[in-house]
Order: C-alpha cells, then structure tokens, then sequence
C-alpha cells in the first residue's frame, strides 16, 4: 500500500503539480535506496564524487517516477470522479501500463538503470512472482500498482461521506448520490484488481508444485561456486595478489573434493590478464586441476589489434568469462555485453580516447558482441549450455532472455561486490538475479567475489552460502546440486519479451506526455461537465 498516498495526489492534482510531487517522493525513495553508494568511498572513491553520484542518479531515477504521475493525472482527467468505466479502466489496466512503460523506460535509456522495480519488493513472495514468467518484472510491478490502486479508490471512497457533508454545510446543496450502477462500479475499481491479485497467486502456486513434479525429472548437474572474498582492486599489492590466488586454489581443491561437474570463479577472480600473461593461465590451469572439473573463470581479457582511435596502443580490453576443461584447455569465452558507465568506460571514450585515462580500474573497456552460449559436457554423459552473465547484467531481462533463447539451459551469474562490501548492495543485487531465473523458467547459480553465492531455481528459491549467519564479507564455497531440465520451466516472456506489457506502456508513457507538452492547457482540463445554462466548461 506505499504507493497510495502518491496515487492519491496524482488523482486530485493538475498533472505538472502531481509530477513535482512525485519526483520529490522518488528523490528520497531512491536515495535511500542507493543507501550502498558511499561504500566506494572506502574502496578509493573521492567521496564529493561519490555522494555527487548518489544523489544525481537518484534524482533521475525519481523523473520517471514523475513523467508516470504526469501521465496518470492527465489520465485521471479524463476517468473524472465519478463512477464509471473510466476509473475502472486507469485502475485495472492504464496506470499498471504506465508505470511498467516507465520502469521499462529507466532500464533502457541512456544504457539505464534496471535496479529494484517496485515488482522486485515481492521477490520473497514466490507465488507471486511466477507473473514474471509471463510479463517480466514489469508484470509483477504492474500487479502492484493496481492492488495499490484499488486501495487508493478504497480511500477515496471511505472519504467520500465527510466531503459530501463538507460540500453541503457549504453550498446547502443537495448531494447526489449514486445508484446501485455506479456502486457496483465503485466497488469493481477495488475488487478486480484484488480478484487478479488473488488468481495470479494462486496461479503461481501451481506453477510451483508443477515446476517440482519437472525437477524430479530433469539431469542434476554438481557446481562448485568459490567466494574467495577478494579486496577491491584499488587496495591490491603483489602479497595480496600472492594470497588471493592461493585462497582461489585452496577453496577450489576443497570443493574438488565433492567431485562437481562445474566449477565457477566470481567476475575478475584472477587477478591478472588472458591469454597472453602466463602466472595467470597457470593459475586457471591449477584450478581446473585441482577441482577435477571444468573451471568458468572470470578474467581480464586483452585483444591485440590494429592502432586505431579506438585502440591507441593496439590494445582493446574485455571483461570477460573463460571456460577452461580440468586439463587446462580453452573450450569458450564470454565477453560482458552491457558495461557499467564511469565505472568499466567512460561515455564517448572511444570517440575521445584522452577519456580512457579517467576509467577507475585504469583500463577502458570494450563491449562484446558475440553470443555468450558455452557448453560443457561430463565423463558421465550430458552437455549442460551455460548463459554467463557479468556483474550488473542480471539486472537487464534482455540479456538472460537472449542466453535461454540461444539455448542456455543454467544462467551463470560472476560479479564482484567487493566495491560494496559492508553495505547492502550484495542482498539487493541478489534480488535482482532471481527474477531472471523466474521469468525464463531456467535455474540461475552465481559466484560472487564478496557478495551472495547461491543457487537459485526456475521459481525463484534460493540455496545461499552462508557463513555465521551472514551471506556476505567471507570466504568459502558452495557446492549444490542443479535440477536442468531439457525443456525450460514454460516461460512466455522468454518468446515475447517485452511486447507483453514493457512496450506497449512505454508507448503509452510517451504519447501521454507528449499531448501533454503540446496542449498544456489541456492539461489542466478535467472532464467535460455540463451547466444549468447549457454551457460547456
């Protein structure tokens, strides 16, 4: 029910007032949701730059929040305050669309921010949240949006008889009141969403039971996870370096011991460049050898190319996942797609490449192109293709949606929160990577540097490390048995994407507000009334 009080003024404001108000309420939402930014500091950040940065992306994460309110209140202009099909219309379909438009919108502009959708606040409600294996994340928020709007049209309706005893001791005008139509309207505008709300909960309960009737049928892959809980990068020496590795090894070897099909190094784990640095292809190689398996690392990788302005030194740089066999030969790579801005490149770095200097690891990195499908295959028989992903790009659907697409039947999961450790960027970061699993309908494993290293099913449950009580800041492996079945969990967002409900309220967000920018006046209209003279106002 948070978003009631903000649905509220957006139905009894002029639209741009309603837009002030809401951008205000996303600014202090969305500042202490980034609450995990002044980690970095620690980890090397100039802290003006840092607390700059917080502030800058949460004040632009709160304008889609305000273009969604300036859209809805031109919408409820035209639904008016009285019952009618019109209200019931924005509550169960129109502000649900908009919101997803906008979500949809904050995740895609400018390389976006796909981070904690309002659907993301269920991720422990797992019945429902199986919505999202038909309409995304952005189908889960927009059931969220209608439930609160149903509460909203509740509270205007248990208001409605002190601001009719207000207007009469006013005007000593006689109220009217409606008839048995329009209560029925009034209570179809709280009482349908709840009712969708109830059968997409129930729904997802079967999804549930029928997704474990499918895993008792599905080949169980062993994966070794390894959290070596390595320091960030700004704070390494040769010692640190030394030690690292041998914590790698030593963890790995442990986990070998469980005999794993796949073992899997977080992002960046070694702590040196591929294929040309031999100290770091020997550590890949006693890795591999020492689990007895195949070894998905992540690694620095570098690519000798022609001068170029691109290249200034004939050098172009990935990040990127290597997949080793257990005797140390190269059977596929991953280069990460979706890089982080001023984090991994700088914007417009390759058309000034002065702008690579300013990159904080010191190397400004090149996006990859090619598909991230990898296979691996075991002496007991079966192939397993792998979907990795990198950091930050299980917070965008279209990624993990175009592995399972490709193929991959277990999404791979290598980052490194070790530039957030102590705050609780891991557990938020954790969240998102469990609607990915959800909306594809395939299992999700992830080794993190520092953060959360877990399993995660087609429906959303976790297996995590644990150490203490805490998920986080330690050093450790998991070892844990996948349920892969052949056929993904059935999954329609998988086929459609975001033409199910993502698109269409985009364009809808957008038409909205441009006819609003064309017509201010209009604007500020509400719906057309009728005067005893006759005339229109």
């Amino acid at each position: 029910m948070a978003l009631v009080p903000v649905m509220l003024v957006i139905r009894h404001c002029a639209p741009r007032a309603a837009a002030g108000w809401a951008w205000l309420a996303g600014l202090i939402f969305w500042v202490a949701t980034l609450s995990w930014f002044p980690a970095i500091i620690k980890n090397g950040g100039p802290w003006p730059l840092v607390l700059l940065g917080q502030l800058g992306l949460a004040a632009w994460c709160a304008a889609f929040l305000a273009a969604y309110a300036f859209a809805s209140s031109r919408v409820w202009r035209w639904a008016g305050r009285s019952p009618g099909w019109r209200r019931v219309c924005a509550v169960l379909c129109v502000d649900p669309l908009l919101w997803a438009g906008s979500e949809l919108a904050r995740g895609w502009l400018f390389s976006g921010f796909a981070w904690n959708f309002l659907g993301v606040s269920q991720v422990n409600n797992l019945p429902f949240i199986q919505v999202a294996s038909v309409a995304g994340v952005y189908g889960v928020s927009a059931l969220v949006v209608a439930v609160n709007g149903a509460v909203a049209s509740i509270v205007e309706r248990a208001a409605a008889p002190f601001a009719a005893r207000l207007a009469v001791s006013a005007s000593e005008a006689p109220v009217t009141r409606p008839g048995v139509g329009g209560r029925l309207l009034l209570s179809s505008e709280s009482m349908l969403p709840v009712a969708l709300a109830v059968f997409c909960w129930y729904w997802g309960m079967q999804r549930i039971q029928y997704a474990r009737r499918l895993n008792d049928q599905a080949a169980v892959w062993h994966v070794a996870l390894v959290q070596p809980n390595s320091p960030c990068v700004f704070t390494l020496d040769d010692d640190t370096v030394r030690n690292q590795q041998e914590v790698l090894v030593n963890q790995t070897r442990l986990a070998g011991a469980a005999r794993p099909d796949l073992v899997v190094w977080p992002e960046t784990a070694v702590l040196g460049s591929v294929p040309y640095e031999p100290d770091t292809l020997r550590v890949i190689r006693e890795g591999a050898a020492a689990a007895g398996a195949p070894l998905l690392t992540g690694a620095l990788e570098i690519e000798r190319t022609t001068v170029s302005s691109t290249a200034p030194q004939g050098l172009l740089y990935y990040n990127a996942a290597w997949l080793y066999s257990a005797t140390g030969e190269v059977l596929g790579r991953y280069r990460k797609h979706h890089l982080v801005p001023f984090g991994e490149y700088i914007p417009l770095d390759k058309r000034v490449p002065a702008l690579q200097r300013l990159a904080p690891t010191g190397v400004s990195c090149t996006p990859g192109r090619d598909s991230g499908v990898l296979h691996v295959a075991r002496a007991s028989g079966g192939t397993l293709a792998l979907g990795p992903l990198i950091c930050f790009e299980d917070t965008v659907p279209a990624l993990s949606r175009a592995a399972v697409r490709a193929g991959a039947r277990l999404l791979v999961l290598m980052t490194n929160d070790a530039w957030f450790n102590g705050s609780v960027e891991p557990l938020q970061h954790l969240d998102q990577s469990i609607f990915r699993a959800v909306e594809n309908g395939v299992p999700l494993v992830r080794a993190a540097n520092s953060g959360v290293t877990c399993a995660v099913d087609a429906v959303g449950r976790v297996m995590r490390l644990e150490s203490k009580g805490k998920a986080t800041d330690f050093d450790g492996f998991l070892v844990t048995q996948v349920a892969v079945a052949d056929t993904p969990l059935a999954a329609p967002y998988t086929r459609w994407g975001d033409r199910v409900l993502g698109l269409p309220g985009a364009a809808l967000l957008l038409a909205l507000m441009a006819a609003g920018a064309r017509r201010p006046g209009a604007a500020r209209m509400g719906p057309v009334e009728e005067r005893t003279d006759g005339e229109e106002t």
